[in-house]
């Protein structure tokens, strides 16, 4: 069995990509953002001005660091993301080739597939991902990527894949 198919970069679905992907390490930094703020407040309180300052600083830093994170990662990937890559899932893996690169990730490597709106996302690991844009792909091509991936136990029963 084999599908292929070659995507168009999109900005917008690699953004949501890197948000997914990074979700847990961006809302913890949102938390501790928002905690070092209580903190300050508390610090007002028994009336240290300057230190209070310094933590809203802090705080504010972090709970608006998880969009610069995010914007740094896309404009590091655009450069392998931001052309055309034709993709290839046959029973050897997951083979990927642009005009700057082409690999192969096995299907060993992978723990589970994701999918979000327009995209599946390969997980190899907790923080590392591959995001497959699927919004051009036909139906029934898309019908069968996603029984390919289920018979394989990368995605779970009750995932609905949409693009």
């Amino acid at each position: 069995m084999m599908i292929s198919f070659e995507t168009q970069p999109d900005r917008r679905l690699l953004e949501d990509a890197m948000r997914r992907a990074f979700r847990q390490n961006l809302m913890l930094l949102r938390l501790s953002g928002v905690l070092l703020m209580v903190l300050a407040v508390l610090v007002v309180l028994v009336e240290l001005p300057v230190i209070a300052a310094g933590l809203v600083a802090g705080g504010v830093v972090l709970v608006l660091s998880p969009r610069w994170i995010v914007r740094n990662a896309v404009q590091l990937s655009w450069k392998t993301y931001g052309i055309p890559i034709a993709w290839q899932f046959a029973d050897e893996g997951v083979r990927m080739a642009s005009a700057l690169t082409e690999g192969l990730v096995r299907w060993p490597a992978l723990e589970s597939v994701e999918p979000i709106p327009g995209q599946l996302l390969f997980k190899i690991n907790r923080q590392q991902v591959i995001p497959v844009p699927i919004a051009g792909l036909d139906p029934s091509d898309r019908t069968t990527l996603t029984d390919f991936l289920r018979d394989r136990g990368l995605l779970r029963a009750g995932a609905a894949v949409r693009s």
